[in-house]
């Protein structure tokens, strides 16, 4: 069966219009479009109206209860932090949630064994990622002290951490990532960067009255 797919943005917007009601939807509101940019509805002006929503955090039943159901809206929701939409769960036919729930419950013990291995080759893929990016930050900062290198790699590499070492352009070794995962480190290591919180100091200025200091070090390192 193929399953109609359509995104849901809990809008970053203040204001957008619904292209069927014609009733504004305001910032954190449902609106269904391909994206913020494009024309589109409001929730209730949605097919999706009258689905059960699934919560994320279980991959099986998010891929199966989607498999299982004719229509699936996906919700988004936007990270200030991180600066872009992220996945919240999905709007899927009800009886499609007792389907995958039935299917998960009956093959639980393989999927679990299947999972502990993956999670064995990831940590050996994540600990040889990790110590490949502390030697080319030693390749670029031969000066910087010892073992050091390896505290900015599992800093900036930290998985789910959105850092600089996660980035596709870190994972080839790009320069100007390990600049980034350097500097970060510089700041919070070796000045007074975190001591000027709560100052009433904004972030902008506080990196401003560091910015000297953190470029004099890393000249140093180099």
């Amino acid at each position: 069966m193929e399953t109609f797919t359509q995104n849901i943005f809990l809008t970053k917007k203040e204001k957008l219009k619904c292209q069927s009601c014609g009733k504004a939807i305001v910032r954190g509101q449902a609106f269904v479009a391909e994206s913020e940019k494009h024309k589109g509805t409001c929730f209730q002006c949605s097919p999706f109206v009258n689905l059960a929503f699934l919560k994320p955090g279980n991959a099986a039943m998010t891929r199966r209860s989607k498999k299982h159901s004719k229509l699936c809206g996906v919700v988004y929701a936007w990270n200030t932090r991180r600066k872009r939409f992220e996945r919240r769960g999905q709007y899927v036919e009800g009886a499609a949630i007792i389907t995958a729930e039935l299917e998960c419950k009956a093959d639980a013990a393989e999927r679990l064994e299947k999972n502990k291995k993956a999670a064995i080759v990831r940590a050996e893929q994540d600990r040889i990622y990790i110590s490949e990016f502390s030697q080319a930050i030693r390749a670029y900062y031969p000066n910087c002290p010892p073992g050091r290198e390896i505290k900015i790699a599992e800093h900036a590499c930290e998985k789910h951490s959105g850092r600089v070492g996660r980035t596709a352009q870190a994972k080839d070794f790009d320069k100007k990532m390990i600049d980034l995962a350097v500097e970060a480190h510089i700041r919070h290591a070796e000045t007074n960067y975190d001591n000027q919180f709560g100052s009433g100091i904004r972030k902008r200025e506080i990196r401003s009255n560091v910015k000297g200091k953190v470029s004099s070090i890393m000249m140093q390192w180099r």
